[in-house]
């Protein structure tokens, strides 16, 4: 497991972040766990993962709610919603609030490890190599 694919999982449902912490940690990833949007504030404070994988409907702090202030903290976080509700208005919400993508409980296993791989490969991978000295680097003798 490379401690760079690091991923926060925040959920209200204890077996929802046993499952999702066993998917992951099988696929190669780094594996942080959270039971609500507080504590999820502070894991992306302490140790700022990449990719947040989060329900929307939990109690006190909602998804909407820790993802805005996410976003505040590290402008450059990923994150994924997630949701029991398949109602487009939410779905279109969380994109538009800035969630790259959304996923629908319950979930096919095989489906997910898919999309966090695709989403894992083509966009935090695409932002850490935006953002690497030797990208910018060869931009720059490409340029001279």
């Amino acid at each position: 497991m490379k401690s760079d694919r690091k991923i926060l999982v925040v959920d209200d449902q204890t077996g929802v972040r046993s499952l999702l912490r066993i998917i992951l940690q099988d696929a190669g990833y780094e594996v942080i766990a959270v039971g609500n949007g507080l504590d999820a504030l502070r894991k992306v404070e302490e140790l700022n993962p990449p990719l947040v994988l989060m329900d929307v409907r939990m109690p006190g702090l909602d998804g909407f709610q820790a993802m805005e202030r996410m976003l505040k903290i590290n402008h450059d976080i990923k994150v994924v919603l997630m949701t029991a509700y398949s109602d487009e208005a939410l779905i279109q919400r969380a994109l538009e609030q800035g969630a790259i993508d959304y996923l629908t409980k319950p979930f096919d296993v095989y489906e997910l490890r898919k999309r966090i791989d695709t989403l894992w490969e083509t966009v935090i991978e695409e932002s850490r190599w935006n953002k690497s000295p030797e990208r910018e680097g060869n931009l720059r003798v490409c340029n001279s």
